[in-house]
């Protein structure tokens, strides 16, 4: 009975948390440089100048794509403002699928979360294998879902699907032609870090803190610069697993960074520490 009581009293606790920092939605994903060649490891390049153009695409087309491709590493806010008027002027384009692919991911890290789903669905739609697409969305929907969502089950379970799929994909993937191998390393980390993420995410919401302790480990390991909710949840799914030091650990590092998960990360240390003095810790 104690250790439903805990569990359950640990489920409010993370529900009023997401609540309370709103969900902290872009913090997770790191944006790329201008010089990082690895944003989208999906996104097919246009035609070289000289090649013949594909069969029914036209040099307009062509060149409204490749503007958007151009901008695949640079400010959001422009991928956004190109990829909106390639889809409106080419929405039966052979390149539509990457242009969703880039939109979803900007969509993200502006915060525009309704256009990103709604993006990363079409996306999915014509290429459910998409490597790009399908990390973003395993990553965002756990987030969420609180308890007033109404199909929240539902969409967790969507959410591990995405993520066990790309984690399939991902960890078969060769790399593609004119990508260094430091530049794949990296892309290929980072998303597999978000599918680890979403699935942790996940069991945690599900109380399942055993299995999100692993995952969540994956997503902070595979990350160049863990995001502090990962972190934070780590830190509760060691907590809730007797893994007292580990849990200590994780909370210090998401309370070294400046933010809204700061406050929370302090307060988890202490909670852990006066736990440890009454507990056994697990081995």
């Amino acid at each position: 009975m104690k250790h439903f009581i805990a569990r359950a009293s640990a489920l409010v606790m993370v529900v009023v948390f997401f609540i309370a920092v709103g969900q902290a939605q872009p913090a997770g994903p790191q944006k790329k440089g201008k010089d990082d060649q690895s944003k989208s490891l999906g996104q097919a390049a246009p035609a070289a100048k000289g090649q013949a153009l594909p069969p029914g695409v036209t040099k307009e087309e062509l060149a409204a794509y490749k503007v958007v491709y151009d901008a695949r590493t640079g400010d959001e806010a422009k991928i956004v403002m190109v990829g909106e008027d390639f889809v409106a002027k080419y929405p039966m384009s052979m390149y539509i699928g990457g242009v969703y692919s880039e939109l979803t991911t900007a969509y993200l890290h502006l915060n525009q979360t309704d256009k990103m789903l709604d993006t990363g669905t079409k996306a999915l739609a014509i290429n459910p294998d998409s490597v790009d697409v399908l990390p973003v969305l395993a990553w965002a929907i756990p987030r969420g879902v609180n308890s007033k969502t109404p199909d929240g089950p539902a969409q967790l379970q969507k959410a591990e699907v995405y993520a066990r799929h790309g984690i399939e994909l991902l960890t078969a993937l060769a790399k593609p032609d004119g990508l260094d191998d430091a530049a794949f390393a990296k892309a290929k980390n980072e998303n597999l870090s978000m599918c680890y993420s979403g699935l942790g995410t996940a069991d945690i919401k599900r109380g399942k803190y055993p299995e999100a302790a692993m995952e969540l480990d994956q997503a902070v390991t595979l990350s160049a610069q863990p995001d502090t909710v990962d972190l934070y949840l780590l830190g509760l799914a060691d907590q809730m697993t007797s893994h007292f030091t580990k849990a200590i650990a994780a909370y210090t590092k998401c309370a070294a960074e400046a933010g809204p998960m700061q406050a929370g990360c302090k307060s988890g240390i202490d909670e852990t520490k006066k736990k440890a003095q009454n507990s056994i810790e697990a081995p």
